[in-house]
């Protein structure tokens, strides 16, 4: 908490949150498109307003024209150093644009209330936060004892290779902030702005991706059989793993809290070839897990099943079950240094303490938390404009203005303590 000494000093640096700036740059960043694997574009843009924004700014390339947009900014010593991480690839791509403005590659001011627009959501809102806040402390003449680092990255979005869909616009799932944090880009602590509605997000699950392969007979129509057909027979399986969900979602409850499971795809046959019987059917499942709970565990729950209906049914011989992608949720305590600052500056600017949670989503935490950054999600976004919260896929992304100049506040006073202020 902001000590009585550093209560005016916080006050004297919201009181240069520049609002216009914070619109214009998340409208900015919206208008230049960056899906996984594509954010070159956003990433040094991004660089240029670190850098102008008085930052020490370094572009990291991660790869085939993709880089991560790192800066510091150095403190006078004594204190803590700070990061706020964030991706800049978008959880959709521009083909999306025809469904609305919420999809469009182009920020759009709404009432002078609302941002729409593809990555407005998740989460170029929170790098216009970040920066808007430390130019905020820059402006009042304050310096800070401990560094700030902002780690823009690319690749987070929950994205994985496999069989042919390969290249960079399938390489997620923390690819960049696990080059950022291997090459430099370090702190005591880390503020991951995702879209939480304001809610303080300690823990969240993991995920195990699992392939289920079941093998069929290839023939043309004329001589094929129902009871040989791939498809046909992944039904069992299919039934199975819906009988299975309910039991495994209850036994892996953490209070309120439940786990989710995805079928998440079905390979099988050519729908250009409708005479020939498919030789596979593929089932693609996505375990969410606890935040303790490894990976293996899921799929070895998912195998053992997978087995013991292969067993009461021969005619599923030769199924086969793997996992293509392994990644453990996270937690800190409650009690850690880093989520009682956050409660504190949230009570102290908004009037109350911020709601405690734990999200099915997955997000760079845990690859911070694993390489000893604890590391909270903390965001503004997450308001729906006709009620409600969370993510409306009829209007598409958008932001609430107002909520981002709030969080703004909340990280000017958890800079200030966390990082200290220079005598």
């Amino acid at each position: 908490m902001a000590n009585n000494a550093n209560k005016e000093l916080v006050k004297k640096a919201i009181e240069q949150i520049d609002r216009s700036r914070l619109v214009d740059l998340t409208i900015a960043l919206t208008d230049i498109p960056s899906p996984t694997g594509f954010e070159g574009d956003v990433a040094r843009a991004y660089h240029e307003v670190l850098r102008t924004s008085g930052f020490e700014a370094t572009l990291q390339p991660i790869g085939d024209e993709r880089y991560n947009a790192i800066g510091r900014l150095q403190g006078e010593g004594g204190g803590k150093s700070l990061m706020f991480n964030g991706h800049l690839d978008t959880s959709f791509g521009p083909e999306q644009a025809h469904r609305g403005i919420g999809y469009q590659c182009k920020g759009t001011l709404v009432d002078d209330e609302w941002i729409y627009g593809m990555g407005s959501f998740n989460m170029k809102f929170a790098l216009a936060n970040y920066v808007t806040a430390v130019e905020a402390i820059r402006k009042a003449g304050i310096k800070l004892g401990g560094d700030v680092v902002i780690a823009a990255v690319a690749g987070e979005i929950e994205k994985a290779p496999v069989n042919e869909y390969e290249g960079r616009q399938y390489q997620g799932y923390g690819v960049g902030t696990k080059y950022a944090i291997t090459h430099g880009a370090v702190a005591d602590y880390c503020i991951l702005g995702e879209p939480t509605n304001m809610m303080l997000i300690p823990r969240h699950c993991g995920t195990t991706w699992i392939k289920i392969t079941v093998p069929g007979h290839l023939i043309h129509t004329a001589w094929s059989e129902v009871d040989r057909n791939a498809i046909n027979k992944a039904r069992v399986i299919l039934d199975a793993i819906h009988e299975w969900i309910p039991d495994y979602v209850q036994r892996n409850a953490l209070g309120d809290f439940r786990p989710r499971v995805n079928v998440s795809a079905i390979e099988g046959g050519w729908p250009w070839r409708g005479a020939r019987t498919p030789d596979n059917c593929v089932i693609y499942l996505d375990v969410r897990t606890l935040p303790d709970v490894l990976p293996v565990q899921a799929f070895n729950e998912v195998r053992d099943l997978v087995r013991s209906v292969v067993g009461k049914n021969p005619q599923l011989a030769g199924t086969k079950t793997e996992i293509f992608l392994s990644a453990p949720g996270t937690s800190i305590p409650d009690d850690h240094a880093l989520v009682e600052s956050i409660v504190s500056a949230h009570t102290n600017q908004l009037g109350k303490a911020p709601q405690m949670g734990v999200e099915t989503w997955y997000s760079d935490a845990a690859h911070m938390n694993r390489y000893g950054i604890p590391t909270v999600n903390y965001g503004s976004a997450g308001r729906i404009r006709t009620g409600g919260g969370g993510f409306s896929t009829a209007q598409g992304e958008h932001v609430h203005i107002g909520d981002m100049v709030d969080i703004v506040k909340v990280y000017i006073e958890v800079m200030m303590n966390l990082c200290g202020v220079a005598e």
